[in-house]
């Protein structure tokens, strides 16, 4: 580590006396990225936020707390995983990823994004389930939102319909997203979009749900991916800062998308009749005690 890297703590909420660390932009140095893991609060040793290179916005799900008929447990470690789309991953992120023997890859980019795929082992089944809806930022390409410099107000207001469809118009996609997780021989999974943070934001959230985490450690997940692509984005938003909300997410996404679950009859619901997601095998799968 050299003396100009710069890091800003955040608590971690399950253990206030442990801290998490997000990644900041060097001042003296716009091009140089920094990063510190995420911890598990329960063993130091392991890592939820993956140092890549390229590969965008990369994590697992383990090591999150989850709470079993009134017992605390936690998601085991290396079995599922989320990323970005894998346009700048370089030889050294393959490397790193097949060090993580991935035997699945869930797609959930549309065919017009999907110019690169993860070049991984022929033996590494790599699923696609476009959803259309997700497909923000070519939306806004195709219309030249991105010229016309749109208002902060507006941008969110897109996102809050966004968030609004991705539950209903993702129905089919995540029900096959959670059909494979079911099957042992699927993973360790790694399922991504573009960036990694609406369409796997939501995949991801209603994974945590099942397995047992508590909404605020579901949201804890969802909003990570702020601070993770926060460097990346950083050139446009220097120009075009209206364009944030598009680049990052807020709570209030998040909630849009749990509200639009009530209909279903809430998550729980939701999951069931129109995931068809099993929670027992889901939770005997993917939870253990905390080590």
């Amino acid at each position: 580590m050299t003396a100009k890297q710069q890091y800003t703590p955040l608590q971690d909420s399950h253990n206030p006396q442990e801290q998490k660390y997000i990644p900041l932009q060097d001042s003296h140095n716009s091009q140089e990225q920094k990063y510190i893991p995420l911890q598990d609060s329960h063993n130091s040793q392991k890592q939820r936020y993956l140092p890549f290179q390229g590969l965008l916005n990369t994590r697992e799900l383990g090591g999150y707390p989850v709470s079993i008929n009134g017992k605390q447990k936690q998601v085991k470690w290396g079995l599922i995983y989320r990323s970005g789309g894998p346009e700048y991953m370089s030889a050294a992120d393959k490397a790193l990823l097949e060090g993580r023997n991935i035997k699945t890859v869930v797609d959930f980019r549309s065919a017009e994004e999907r110019s690169v795929v993860f070049n991984l082992s022929s033996l590494v089944k790599k699923v696609e389930l476009p959803i259309e809806a997700g497909n923000l930022m070519g939306s806004i390409l195709d219309t030249g939102k991105w010229l016309y410099n749109p208002s902060t107000e507006g941008a969110e207001a897109e996102m809050l319909q966004l968030y609004s469809i991705l539950p209903v118009e993702g129905i089919p996609r995540y029900r096959e997203l959670f059909s494979l997780l079911s099957q042992p021989n699927n993973t360790p999974l790694l399922f991504h979009c573009a960036a990694g943070k609406d369409r796997t934001g939501m995949a991801s959230a209603l994974i945590l749900h099942a397995l047992g985490a508590s909404r605020e450690t579901i949201m804890e997940d969802f909003l990570a991916s702020t601070e993770y692509l926060r460097p990346y984005w950083k050139q446009y938003i220097d120009t075009r800062s209206c364009m944030l909300p598009y680049m990052t997410v807020k709570e209030e996404y998040l909630l849009t998308a749990f509200s639009v679950l009530e209909n279903y009859g809430g998550i729980d619901n939701y999951l069931a009749k129109e995931l068809m997601a099993d929670i027992n095998i889901l939770q005997n799968q993917y939870i253990e005690n905390i080590l």
